[in-house]
């Protein structure tokens, strides 16, 4: 199968799979929207915490996926299914942590967020309920990754549909009260979610099941991870945690510095994360895409073939990149009008939705190079070290000089925050070529 082939066959799915996400996303956020700015911000921040778990969870998980990918590569399904069994035990064990914080704490998190004590209120209701689904999504993670692996990503792309059509129908009934449901607003948006994730994971698991597919597991397979298995895996596999913390948790420090500028900054951001979801469903996915083509390559020790694979799936990346870019941007000067919000709103969302869109090429190298190749040939600790450096020594302290000390308006504050993806580029085309990245990590377990 030719390489941009086999690309289309993983990435599309996936592809598809995000841009139904971020669809359902947008349309949850009109919904909510519709009930006003204080609740649109509460739900906002209130995932914010989620986005943070999501991205924790998911350097978790894609460190899994290096193994699921390189056993994959050897036909070695036997390490399959250990490395499923023990991302999934990791992954929950990490879920209870988020859940204890959101259920328990739920006010010590919303007011890390916004000080604003009516935002406060509202997003506690929302956050109580969303963390049961916490442990649910971590599950359904750890197979839609093991499955893209194994280039079945059309099946996690289908549960998905299922998934989402779920959140759209029990959101609408349970928010404005249809079809003879309660007229719960913000709470039933939760419970809408909730009930949605509960249904993508159970049909998920009966796909795997009844079609026997690699990756599943049992006792038998938890009782064969040994110490070598558990010290090789923790070894790529706590890097990329650590990469994915700083980085969701810098993005976190960018939410809390537009927080405390306005609650219309925070709305705007939001709304303009929403829309950036359909440029970065299809870009990003040619990233997930490029870690399990190069991972299966690698498993089979095929070097030079892994570096030539590389550099075509970059050209692709770059091609969809400015697409989607000139795309959205488009998109973007109607679909605000979606919004019941202020025309403030509106054009803040506009102009930094311009910039962002201008960095998009740069965004998915760094991408494209973090998530696909250094992941794929194991080079966690790197991009660990330099996904965090230039985060926290040049985007987090430009953006609270920016946006808190001189108080610019929110596009500028945006633009100052580019400033670690420009430098991270030129670090990463450096590592790149190098080619210390290209190396086959699950050899001798």
């Amino acid at each position: 199968m030719g390489v941009y082939r086999k690309i289309f066959k993983i990435a599309l799915p996936i592809a598809l799979q995000q841009f139904l996400f971020t669809s359902v996303n947008f349309v949850d956020t009109v919904m909510i929207g519709r009930l006003g700015e204080i609740p649109i911000a509460a739900v906002g921040l209130s995932n914010q915490f989620f986005f943070l778990y999501n991205l924790v969870l998911f350097g978790l998980v894609s460190g899994g996926a290096i193994f699921f990918a390189q056993f994959w590569g050897k036909r070695d399904e036997d390490g399959l299914a250990r490395s499923s069994a023990l991302t999934v035990i990791s992954a929950l064990a990490f879920s209870f942590i988020f859940f204890v914080l959101s259920f328990f704490t739920p006010q010590f998190v919303m007011r890390f967020y916004s000080p604003d004590p009516e935002v406060i209120a509202v997003g506690i209701t929302y956050l109580k309920i969303v963390s049961f689904s916490y442990p649910i999504f971590a599950v359904s993670m750890v197979f839609s990754l093991v499955l893209r692996s194994i280039e079945k990503a059309i099946i996690p792309m289908y549960t998905t549909i299922v998934e989402l059509m779920s959140n759209v129908f029990f959101n609408y009934v349970l928010i404005f009260g249809k079809l003879g449901f309660p007229k719960l607003g913000v709470e039933g948006a939760a419970w809408g979610t909730l009930i949605a994730r509960v249904i993508g994971l159970t049909s998920l698991l009966i796909i795997i099941e009844v079609k026997r597919l690699p990756g599943r597991f049992n006792l038998y397979h938890v009782r064969r991870i040994n110490k070598l298995f558990v010290k090789r895996y923790f070894h790529y596999t706590l890097p990329t945690i650590g990469n994915e913390f700083a980085w969701s948790f810098g993005m976190t420090m960018y939410s809390v510095v537009y927080a405390h500028m306005s609650t219309q900054v925070i709305a705007a951001r939001n709304i303009m994360g929403t829309i950036e979801g359909f440029a970065y469903s299809f870009t990003f996915s040619v990233a997930s895409a490029a870690s399990v083509i190069v991972g299966n390559i690698l498993g089979a020790s095929e070097y030079e073939k892994a570096y030539e694979v590389s550099k075509k799936i970059l050209k692709l990346a770059e091609l969809v990149a400015v697409i989607s870019g000139i795309i959205t941007i488009l998109v973007t000067f109607y679909a605000v009008n979606l919004f019941d919000v202020s025309d403030e709103i509106k054009n803040l969302v506009r102009i930094t939705m311009i910039i962002s869109m201008g960095f998009i090429p740069i965004k998915v190298f760094n991408g494209v190079n973090i998530v696909g190749f250094l992941r794929a040939g194991g080079d966690t600790r790197f991009s660990f070290a330099i996904e965090a450096t230039t985060l926290w020594l040049l985007g987090v302290p430009l953006a609270v000089l920016s946006g808190l000390i001189l108080n610019m308006s929110f596009p500028v504050v945006y633009l100052f925050t580019m400033s670690d993806e420009i430098t991270k580029a030129i670090i990463l085309l450096w590592r790149y070529k190098s080619k210390k990245w290209i190396k086959n990590v699950v050899e001798g377990i």
